[in-house]
């Protein structure tokens, strides 16, 4: 191999791109929004988390068997900690640089990987973390305004969907927390990156259209149209908020402080503004006990479960 080769090689690999999709009852639209991203990435690793339905087929079937793709089916839902997990271990197996973690949703732009890469470049020291600006559908509005100078925003925490994250740097700090299941997982992550040394940072330019939550959420002063979930969502949002906020007050006061009033808020305008306010409102205590005593993993409260029915 000559020198230029080699140099070409080194390139490539600095480069390489797993993108990694967790997969969840995905609607009907799923396929044409990964076709939009396939080009620009190396590999893309799915993960599915639909359960098995006996006749039923998942869209993410449809890119089986693509060189491009690799399909990892869990059969039940694993979380979206554990399924990250499992799609950054194949990303590092085939030696991936970077992993791009997106959720089912989002609808990438062309410049998307170009973006963030130019970005993770441009950033010294280099970013462990790299998240996307995006515009939200519902409300109109850039994550991050438009018009300001730079390319990019240094950020306590952003988003899974639409970062991209140096593969190693991961793997040095742990990978994603299994035990949250579902929610705050990515918020988590990005606190104990910088507790580790590495930058967080977001791109000025959009490179996405994302939504959280599910549409008609509460409308709160300051805080915007807080997400819609159902009541095991609640759950986990108040469960992991507290976990979170207790191991990181220390070192991100001010980040926490705002956390626990959102989490706050969030709370009063569930309990008087919401639908089916009682189940959400025992759900989030249930969380919040659950998470100040260390209950972690899968919500196994039959009542929450039960009033919840499928999470989607």
């Amino acid at each position: 191999m000559t020198r230029n080769d080699a140099r070409s090689l080194d390139a490539s690999h600095a480069s390489s791109v797993c993108a990694i999709v967790v997969t969840y009852f995905p609607d009907s639209n799923f396929n044409n929004r990964l076709l939009e991203l396939l080009p620009q990435v190396d590999l893309l690793v799915i993960v599915d988390n639909t359960p098995a339905q006996d006749g039923l087929t998942s869209p993410p079937d449809t890119f089986a068997g693509k060189a491009q793709v690799h399909l990892i089916r869990n059969q039940a839902n694993a979380g979206i900690s554990t399924a990250l997990n499992q799609g950054l271990a194949h990303a590092r197996s085939t030696g991936c640089k970077w992993i791009l973690t997106l959720d089912q949703d989002t609808l990438c732009y062309r410049c998307m990987v170009e973006t963030l890469l130019a970005v993770s470049r441009r950033c010294d020291p280099a970013p462990g973390v790299v998240g996307g600006n995006y515009l939200d559908p519902r409300s109109g509005k850039f994550k991050v305004p438009l018009g300001e100078s730079g390319d990019f925003l240094e950020q306590t925490t952003v988003i899974t969907s639409g970062s991209l994250i140096d593969t190693e740097d991961a793997v040095s700090v742990g990978g994603f927390r299994d035990d949250y299941f579902i929610d705050q997982v990515d918020h988590e992550f990005c606190l104990r990156m910088r507790e580790r040394g590495h930058k967080v940072v977001i791109s000025r330019k959009p490179v996405m259209a994302h939504s959280v939550g599910e549409p008609g959420g509460v409308r709160l002063p300051f805080l915007g149209v807080l997400p819609r979930h159902p009541p095991l969502r609640k759950y986990y949002i108040a469960r992991n908020t507290v976990v979170t906020v207790l191991a990181y007050w220390r070192r991100e006061p001010q980040w926490c402080l705002r956390r626990l009033v959102r989490l706050l808020l969030g709370l009063g305008g569930m309990a008087f503004l919401e639908q089916r306010r009682l189940s959400k409102v025992l759900a989030f205590a249930a969380g919040v006990v659950d998470g100040l005593s260390g209950r972690m993993g899968p919500c196994k409260r039959e009542a929450i479960l039960k009033s919840n029915g499928n999470l989607r």
